[in-house]
């Protein structure tokens, strides 16, 4: 997966407009440069980082909506919607293909058979996932879009109410980031509940990405709390998969039962066994992840750390050390 791009040539310390496009134009033009990746299918990867890209866009156009006209962006955004949902389809089973066919060789013998004609029937799935992508994904679809997006960022942001500086609306979307994500911490406590957890899950990765977006404004000093959370989510993440086969699997062994197919009753048992085992073990490592969330006092450290945005002169110079030492 591509690593986020850092924003550059934005003076914190000034109005947010200009800010603003800056950074969604980024955002999109980093989805963008990721399409002829996304379409080469021996590399699953490149599916993953351009629909990590387009999640990106989405959380800091969600993240900025407040700052802006969001009838000015309605269309593009729906577009922007249209290629996550095609990118998901085939990043799914990409991962799910992976995960089975990871199984199959651990999987005891008797039940290669039925496990093997399940792997099939995903990869037909995925062959129109794919299909689907590529109708997305035409290269003068993709730019039309990318002039649309840059036309409607500018006349949204001119439109809309005044607003701070740029740090100031950056420093508000991580505290509001931070209060959703921690407004959900007791689902842990309802372990049972997937719907709950998702929901975290989800709230973390809007907090890493916002805290990614802005670092431009605060450097090294965020910068950890994006990956403590990126960890959280990647255990969350794999809670939520589990769930997601847990309930498949329940439904495949309802049918079995019904056909009264034994060989398929006793293999799906077996990844519902094993899955449900899978999901207690990162369940357990995000709780874990949490808890020492909490005793560090990191919400108390990263209100600390927004609190000393670093000068426009040494975010200019952090970005030219970065790039000299690329070469």
């Amino acid at each position: 997966m591509a690593a986020p791009k850092k924003i550059k040539g934005i003076d914190c310390n000034e109005a947010a407009g200009a800010g603003v496009r800056k950074a969604l134009t980024e955002r999109f033009d980093e989805m963008h440069a990721l399409r002829r990746t996304a379409l080469k299918w021996k590399d699953p990867e490149g599916v993953h980082s351009m629909r990590v890209a387009s999640r990106r866009l989405r959380s800091a156009l969600s993240d900025f909506a407040p700052y802006m006209s969001k009838r000015r962006v309605s269309s593009a955004l729906k577009e922007i919607r249209t290629i996550a949902d095609a990118l998901g389809e085939v990043r799914d089973q990409d991962v799910a293909l992976i995960a089975l066919e990871e199984l199959l060789k651990e999987a005891p013998h008797e039940f290669s058979k039925t496990l093997q004609q399940f792997i099939e029937a995903r990869k037909e799935v995925r062959d129109g996932a794919r299909q689907e992508l590529k109708k997305v994904l035409i290269k003068e679809r993709l730019k039309n879009l990318q002039t649309d997006f840059s036309e409607a960022v500018v006349l949204a942001t001119d439109g809309a109410k005044p607003a701070n500086s740029f740090v100031e609306v950056a420093r508000a979307i991580i505290r509001d980031r931070l209060k959703d994500l921690e407004k959900l911490s007791s689902s842990f406590y309802r372990p049972t509940d997937p719907t709950q957890l998702h929901e975290m899950r989800i709230a973390a990765k809007r907090l890493r990405y916002s805290i990614e977006l802005f670092e431009t404004c605060w450097g090294s000093r965020i910068a950890p709390f994006a990956k403590q959370t990126a960890r959280l989510q990647a255990a969350l993440g794999t809670v939520h998969d589990c769930d997601v086969w847990i309930e498949s699997f329940r439904k495949e062994v309802n049918e079995s039962k019904r056909a009264r197919d034994q060989e398929r009753i006793k293999t799906f048992n077996w990844l519902f066994t094993h899955f449900n085992s899978l999901r207690h073990k990162h369940l357990a490592e995000a709780f874990s992840l949490w808890t020492t969330w909490e005793a560090n006092d990191a919400h108390g450290a990263l209100l600390e750390a927004l609190k000393k945005p670093i000068s426009h002169k040494k975010a200019q110079n952090a970005h030219t050390d970065a790039q000299l030492s690329d070469i």
